[in-house]
């Protein structure tokens, strides 16, 4: 786990390493995404099929990847907790619902129109298990949208999970297709002879599935592109250490290219850290991704001020930040980029991740300058409604065709002048 001391070590040019990993998307991916995207087009569900086989050693027809959710039952325990997400997943989302807006102004009348959108795709990560708190955080906020239809997409295994079904029949959905990676995100935009094509596609995979979001993101609306989990912790001389190392160890366990840094004005806090992240992984599943990421991005960052480490992580923009200080609600205030924040000691990310409500679908990569956590808000389209009367094409009509004059567009103004004119 790499140590950098602000006004020791090269901090710059260690952002800038953190930033070209950010803003590099192996031509491979793409490539190989591309060519999926084509042979789906060209064969719609065959090829799928033949592509289930290929990379989950499952046969089947192609008429057998589009299922309906079944009826299943699932262990007590897990229904109800499966129940309790949904529930704080809802209402939290339930004050981002909105209703556009009407006003009259001189006898013309306008209005900004909300409406939902009217078929969504889920993609469902699916590999060794089954990613229901995905599904929750997608599907939840796209009811509440009011969206009528929505798809889900996942590899042929995770289908196959009782909780899925289960989770699926909660929340109001009646497909379920069978496929995973980019041939999913292909025949959801541009559909199969079984799935009809999609408004929307949301929900984070891998990076074959983020390439083909891109490259298909002129035909469907997506999300956002997802890269790997990021965290920051900034930690003072009263931060606990062992829960810092459990939080950075947890998040690198989402994958090898997972980004966990400790910020702290502490050089105790921070050496105390390192050795509890050791300690942590000692004896981790030897099929874990979290050693393998802490030693590649792992980092502890000692800085002179905690102001300096609040704006450091503005920098860095993740897509979790804790804040485990004295203050922090104060320093709260000078946060302005990341995904999500999480203050205190009892507020660890994984509670974001399942159970507390906001939701995990978050901007990575820096994204969080500029987009922002899944909502309902994302599950909407606008649109305009405008009706004039006589006396506002009489106050309005002039400055208008002056403006077109000054674009160019004659015939523009025309237009305008044809509505004064004509009474």
């Amino acid at each position: 786990m790499k140590i950098v001391r602000t006004g020791v070590d090269d901090v710059e040019a260690w952002i800038s390493s953190i930033e070209t990993r950010r803003r590099s998307q192996s031509t491979d991916s793409k490539d190989v995404a591309a060519a999926i995207i084509e042979q789906v087009s060209a064969g719609g569900d065959r090829v799928v099929a033949e592509l289930v086989e290929r990379f989950d050693k499952v046969a089947m027809e192609p008429a057998e990847l589009k299922v309906a959710p079944r009826d299943t039952s699932v262990e007590p325990e897990l229904k109800a907790a499966i129940d309790m997400a949904i529930a704080r997943i809802e209402y939290f989302h339930s004050f981002q619902k909105s209703e556009g807006y009407e006003f009259t102004l001189h006898g013309s009348t306008f209005v900004h129109q909300v409406k939902p959108l009217n078929r969504v795709g889920i993609y469902v990560p699916g590999g060794r298990a089954v990613y229901l708190s995905t599904l929750i955080m997608c599907a939840v906020p796209a009811r509440l949208a009011g969206v009528r239809e929505i798809v889900v997409a996942t590899t042929f295994h995770a289908a196959e999970r009782n909780e899925l079904h289960y989770a699926c029949q909660q929340l109001g959905i009646r497909e379920i297709y069978r496929s995973g990676g980019a041939a999913a995100i292909a025949a959801m935009t541009r559909g199969t002879e079984s799935l009809r094509r999609v408004d929307k596609i949301v929900g984070p995979g891998n990076r074959f599935v983020a390439a083909a979001k891109q490259l298909l993101s002129e035909e469907v609306g997506i999300d956002m592109t997802a890269g790997p989990s990021e965290i920051i912790v900034i930690g003072d001389s009263d931060a606990s250490a062992e829960l810092i190392a459990a939080d950075l160890v947890a998040q690198a366990e989402h994958g090898e290219d997972s980004s966990a840094i400790c910020v702290t004005d502490s050089e105790r806090l921070g050496l105390e850290v390192v050795a509890a992240v050791a300690r942590q992984l000692e004896g981790a599943d030897t099929h874990s991704a979290a050693p393998r990421s802490i030693a590649e991005h792992g980092a502890v960052v000692i800085t002179g001020t905690i102001e300096e480490a609040a704006e450091l992580a503005n920098r860095l923009a993740p897509e979790h930040l804790e804040i485990q200080t004295r203050s922090a609600r104060t320093l709260l205030d000078r946060i302005h980029n990341c995904g999500s924040v999480f203050l205190g000691g009892p507020s660890g990310v994984a509670f974001g991740d399942y159970i507390a409500g906001p939701n995990h679908v978050l901007p990575t990569a820096g994204t969080a300058r500029f987009f922002s956590p899944l909502g309902v808000y994302d599950f909407y389209k606008r649109q305009n409604v405008i009706s004039l009367s006589n006396e506002t094409v009489d106050q309005i009509g002039s400055a208008g065709e002056k403006l077109a004059s000054l674009e160019g567009l004659p015939l523009h103004a025309r237009s305008i002048a044809a509505r004064r004119e004509g009474r």
